[in-house]
């Protein structure tokens, strides 16, 4: 009886430390470091976006906003979210709030004007521009890793062009 206890703690404290291991893990490269979204800010992201020619995927956020942190961490700390943004997408962050002026078209603006330009009206939102940017389209609230992975897929290769995004979801599930 004794030896079947023993046993049972061992197994389940084995299984703990797996699972402790594989969530601290997660999002780590082989060669151990954590891969992260390179962020730029909202002016840097538009002059990358053109001179590379790549979609732009802007995060306007506020510092008080749960949601805003809650996709920080689960949308935009996703390892598949991190690589299709890295290798194919401009990634900024602009802070709805800031007073701090952006460069964009033929004026400077803050974060709020930038947020009302942009049609915001809750947070988070994330906009997409494309390389020239001009705004493709806008979501407003958080936006779950596996659905933002097809998101991004179904605008930066220009689906939204050919079919809804419904058609494409349906298309495009495995």
């Amino acid at each position: 009886m004794m030896r079947k206890r023993i046993l049972i703690l061992a197994l389940s404290s084995l299984a703990i430390i797996v699972f402790v291991f594989a969530t601290l893990t997660q999002g780590i490269e082989g060669n151990g470091k954590k891969i992260e979204i390179t962020w730029q800010t909202f002016d840097k992201g538009v002059e990358l976006a053109k001179k590379e020619k790549k979609m732009l995927v802007l995060d306007i956020y506020t510092d008080w906003c749960h949601w805003c942190k809650v996709m920080d961490k689960d949308t935009y700390g996703n390892p598949e979210v991190v690589k299709y943004a890295q290798a194919n997408l401009i990634m900024a962050k602009l802070n709805a709030e800031t007073d701090k002026k952006f460069k964009f078209k033929e004026g400077n603006y803050t974060g709020q004007q930038l947020s009302m330009m942009f049609g915001v009206e809750g947070f988070p939102s994330t906009i997409f521009l494309n390389s020239e940017g001009e705004m493709i389209t806008s979501i407003s609230g958080f936006i779950p890793a596996d659905r933002f992975t097809l998101i991004l897929k179904y605008l930066k290769d220009n689906w939204y062009e050919r079919m809804k995004f419904d058609e494409f979801v349906k298309k495009n599930k495995s």
